[in-house]
């Protein structure tokens, strides 16, 4: 889909090429046209008077400055990375109302802000109906799969992710895109204990990133394959995955965690609180509440504190899991202190902590995204 803003055709027809190569993963080529694009934008922004139609176009470029974030730094994204772009009204475009839509959803799904993202995903899968464009399709697709991925509706995540990977995989020049989707439908397996399926598809993922040279693109795969091989208890393998991605991306917080959890099960107490106390610091620089309650409770565990203190934090954790009903998060945490309680024979904390797994196991029915 291309943009059109009378009056400023050059700049347009650039914008709507640098977001081409940012849908077909084209870093190097998105990021040489970034500044070309920024050499224009800021003569066209310090102009006094501006037309309506220019606000239009810093409004497209904003959003797409947004988006090529997105491709090169999503582990950076912070709660005020849309600033600038909210900053604007609302357009009256109807193709700039679907990127603002569309753009915010993924903004707040990198925040873990899941209620706000399904918001504007319904916002702007509405708008979608009215866009021929396939590829746009395609990403529309890829990206609320990975919001049912991360929200547990991995029914409705593989659903999307095969939907997406049918159209990418047609197109000459989205092969990172295939294995995108291929990756995320083996990040649905494990939450389905499908391991076999998931390694296939994962191993599919490697391929096509391998024959296409995508060596850093590679490394998100592996950390999809780290998880697949933690949720096996196979902690020797697991981190021999987690701590190559963690080395050559320092700040991926995700692998972080999950390679801390795999020391901390085989008491290594002193590497675990290492990555704990790095992770943490990354999560509070960029205000991912999300992580920083996993990392906190990670840490308590770690430190084998008294129990006492131990179920203040988690407490903590259920709060919040529950307001962005992530149910599947709300079991682990009180099915994991209902654990702790019966080993000391605290009975009656066990009937209370598995009341609470009982409970938001039956609001995951509900939504229908239990496992």
């Amino acid at each position: 889909m291309s943009v059109s803003v009378k009056g400023n055709e050059q700049l347009t027809s650039l914008l709507n090429d640098w977001y081409r190569s940012m849908l077909s993963q084209q870093v190097i080529k998105a990021t040489n046209l970034k500044k070309k694009i920024d050499e224009k934008i800021n003569k066209l922004s310090i102009e006094p008077d501006q037309e309506h139609q220019d606000q239009n176009l810093l409004l497209y470029y904003s959003l797409l400055e947004f988006r090529y974030k997105v491709l090169t730094d999503s582990l950076g994204i912070q709660q005020n990375s849309f600033d600038t772009i909210s900053d604007y009204d609302m357009p009256t475009d109807q193709f700039l109302q679907f990127y603002y839509h569309f753009f915010k959803s993924i903004h707040s799904t990198f925040i873990s802000n899941y209620t706000e993202a399904e918001e504007h995903y319904k916002l702007a899968e509405k708008i979608l109906v009215a866009i021929p464009d396939e590829i746009e399709h395609a990403e529309f697709y890829y990206r609320i799969a990975t919001f049912y991925h991360h929200t547990y509706n991995n029914l409705a995540s593989i659903e999307y992710a095969n939907k997406s990977r049918a159209i990418f995989s047609k197109y000459e020049g989205y092969e990172v895109k295939t294995a995108f989707c291929n990756s995320l439908l083996g990040g649905c397996c494990i939450y389905l204990k499908q391991y076999e399926q998931a390694e296939e598809y994962l191993h599919c993922a490697i391929d096509l990133l391998q024959k296409n040279g995508e060596e850093d693109s590679l490394l998100y795969v592996k950390n999809t394959m780290g998880w697949l091989y933690s949720d096996q208890s196979m902690s020797t393998l697991a981190i021999r995955h987690l701590s190559e991605v963690t080395e050559k991306i320092p700040t991926h917080f995700k692998a972080i965690f999950l390679q801390a959890k795999e020391h901390y099960k085989l008491g290594e107490q002193s590497t675990a609180n290492q990555l704990i106390d790095k992770g943490l610091q990354i999560c509070r620089k960029i205000h991912n509440e999300e992580y920083t309650h996993h990392f906190s409770i990670l840490k308590r565990l770690n430190e084998n504190i008294p129990l006492e203190e131990l179920e203040k934090i988690i407490q903590e954790g259920i709060l919040y899991f529950e307001e962005e009903e992530l149910w599947e998060y709300v079991v682990e945490y009180a099915e994991l202190f209902a654990t702790k309680c019966r080993q000391l024979e605290n009975h009656q904390k066990v009937s209370d902590y598995f009341h609470i797994c009982y409970q938001a196991r039956q609001k995951s029915i509900a939504k229908g995204v239990l496992k």
